[in-house]
């Protein structure tokens, strides 16, 4: 019997060593960088480095390497140099980070979408106060995302959509039969067709041409992109309709992101909320200049005060066809917003 006790007693301890060396292997693993060794991270991104997207890059790689004392290096892959528009690179590990309009990567977590829902956010300060770093929202998005190779570590905004075209558009019923290039996304396409229109979801390489080719009557566009790509030369109206917010979220590998500390992940968050705010700033700024360049090219802006569209049925049909994805995150944000 004594025997028997002692054999239990041993396994025990056995056990308990064998767990406490996991466990030591796995904080040494959590510290396995440092200053003189650090943790190297890629970040991928289709746009130049001229961008709004570099902007936001070229700030955030600073604050990080700063703030972690160097423990931590971002490298810079601009152009799709390292991956190109889809999430599967950074999930796979080809990419730590890249750059993606959030309500694009529905299919790993449907409730994105509401972060781009149509007349719900009454500017970006709205917006940035729903996906705050440890907000209730992005807490949840994180949470569904759990497990599928990515967490939402940042989101910025490249402003509202637009519509151009070159035709005037007033109303819902100006819209009605005009096909207007959306983001493939399924809130893109559910505004559009709430707002008269035909969407017609296109990747942005065949934009120009269909617009040239009469293939479409029009495009959605943030304002800061238009004189980029000289839309003033092609479209003779911009309908300031601020349809959409335009997210971009930046998503970590999940594997990466576990190797970070506690602290290096909070510091990582917090650059990625200031970036930000830098990319609003030089897109405040360029606007301004944008706005003469394209006037002065003889296209007209109808401002938001002249149209005439029913603004809350947009948003109401948006969160009826949405509901199931949206779950209770819409009303959350709601009471948040205090509407």
């Amino acid at each position: 019997m004594k025997k028997t006790v002692r054999y239990y007693v041993s396994l025990v301890l056995a056990i308990c060593l064998v767990l406490s060396l996991c466990s030591c292997s796995s904080k040494q693993a959590e510290v396995s960088y440092s200053s003189e060794n650090p943790l190297v991270l890629k970040f991928s991104d289709v746009n130049s480095s001229n961008s709004p997207a570099g902007v936001f890059c070229e700030t955030f790689k600073a604050l990080v390497e700063e703030r972690t004392q160097g423990r931590v290096k971002i490298e810079l892959y601009f152009d799709g140099t390292l991956t190109g528009n889809d999430i599967e690179g950074t999930q796979t590990g080809i990419a730590d980070f890249s750059q993606h309009d959030v309500s694009e990567v529905t299919d790993l977590c449907k409730m994105l979408s509401v972060l781009e829902a149509p007349y719900v956010y009454e500017g970006e300060e709205q917006l940035f106060e729903i996906t705050a770093p440890g907000s209730e929202i992005m807490s949840q998005i994180n949470a569904e995302l759990k497990g599928k190779g990515v967490q939402l570590v940042a989101t910025y905004s490249w402003g509202n959509q637009q519509i151009l075209a070159n035709k005037p558009i007033y109303s819902e019923e100006d819209l009605k039969g005009s096909k207007i290039r959306v983001i493939p996304s399924d809130i893109f396409v559910n505004s559009m067709e709430a707002m008269g229109g035909t969407a017609t979801p296109m990747s942005w390489g065949d934009v120009i041409t269909s617009l040239v080719t009469n293939m479409i009557d029009g495009t959605g566009l943030p304002f800061c992109y238009i004189v980029d790509c000289g839309m003033q030369d092609i479209i003779k109206y911009v309908i300031m309709t601020e349809h959409n917010p335009t997210l971009s979220g930046v998503f970590m590998n999940e594997e990466s992101y576990n190797k970070l500390t506690d602290e290096d992940r909070e510091i990582l968050v917090q650059a990625g909320a200031e970036a930000r705010l830098k990319v609003s700033e030089n897109i405040a700024v360029s606007n301004e200049e944008y706005r003469r360049i394209i006037e002065e090219a003889g296209v007209t802006i109808i401002e938001h005060d002249e149209l005439d569209f029913d603004w809350d049925k947009i948003r109401d049909t948006a969160h009826e066809s949405f509901k199931d994805d949206w779950g209770d995150a819409y009303d959350q944000i709601l009471k948040i917003l205090q509407k």
